[in-house]
Protein backbone atom coordinates (compact mmCIF):
# COMPACT_ATOMS: atom_id res chain seq x y z
CA UNK A 1 0.00 0.00 0.00
CA UNK A 2 1.34 3.39 -0.99
CA UNK A 3 2.15 5.81 2.04
CA UNK A 4 0.30 9.21 1.66
CA UNK A 5 1.75 11.96 0.53
CA UNK A 6 3.57 14.89 2.40
CA UNK A 7 1.18 17.02 4.38
CA UNK A 8 3.53 19.73 4.23
CA UNK A 9 3.89 21.69 1.17
CA UNK A 10 7.50 22.04 -0.52
CA UNK A 11 9.64 22.32 -3.58
CA UNK A 12 11.64 19.60 -4.97
CA UNK A 13 15.33 20.85 -5.62
CA UNK A 14 17.85 18.31 -6.96
CA UNK A 15 21.37 18.12 -5.19
CA UNK A 16 24.99 15.92 -5.90
CA UNK A 17 26.16 14.00 -3.45
CA UNK A 18 29.14 12.01 -3.03
CA UNK A 19 28.31 8.42 -3.09
CA UNK A 20 29.32 8.01 0.51
CA UNK A 21 26.89 10.46 1.69
CA UNK A 22 24.33 8.60 -0.63
CA UNK A 23 25.06 5.33 1.15
CA UNK A 24 24.96 7.17 4.79
CA UNK A 25 21.68 8.62 3.79
CA UNK A 26 20.41 4.78 2.47
CA UNK A 27 21.38 3.62 6.02
CA UNK A 28 19.52 6.01 7.88
CA UNK A 29 16.60 5.60 6.14
CA UNK A 30 16.10 1.98 6.99
CA UNK A 31 15.77 2.59 10.38
CA UNK A 32 13.45 5.45 9.79
CA UNK A 33 14.85 7.74 12.22
CA UNK A 34 15.16 10.88 10.39
CA UNK A 35 12.47 9.89 7.24
CA UNK A 36 11.72 6.86 5.26
CA UNK A 37 13.65 7.48 2.33
CA UNK A 38 17.31 8.54 1.15
CA UNK A 39 15.68 11.76 0.24
CA UNK A 40 13.41 12.82 3.19
CA UNK A 41 16.76 11.85 5.11
CA UNK A 42 18.31 14.07 3.16
CA UNK A 43 15.60 16.42 3.49
CA UNK A 44 15.76 16.21 7.13
CA UNK A 45 19.66 16.91 7.31
CA UNK A 46 19.28 19.92 4.83
CA UNK A 47 16.39 21.63 7.01
CA UNK A 48 18.14 21.29 10.22
CA UNK A 49 21.53 22.56 8.90
CA UNK A 50 19.64 25.85 7.78
CA UNK A 51 17.59 25.84 10.97
CA UNK A 52 21.09 25.89 12.68
CA UNK A 53 22.54 28.70 10.36
CA UNK A 54 19.53 30.85 11.45
CA UNK A 55 19.58 30.27 14.66
CA UNK A 56 23.29 31.56 15.09
CA UNK A 57 22.73 35.35 14.48
CA UNK A 58 26.49 36.11 13.74
CA UNK A 59 25.76 33.96 10.66
CA UNK A 60 22.62 35.23 9.19
CA UNK A 61 22.83 37.19 5.82
CA UNK A 62 22.03 40.70 5.65
CA UNK A 63 19.07 40.51 4.01
CA UNK A 64 17.60 38.29 6.69
CA UNK A 65 18.78 40.36 9.60
CA UNK A 66 17.28 43.59 8.01
CA UNK A 67 13.84 41.08 8.07
CA UNK A 68 14.35 40.63 11.29
CA UNK A 69 14.99 43.96 12.51
CA UNK A 70 11.91 45.68 10.89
Amino acid sequence: MARPKSSSPGIKVEVTLAQQSVDMLKELATHGIYGRSPAEVGGRFIEQALQQFVDAPKLLPATVRSAQQG
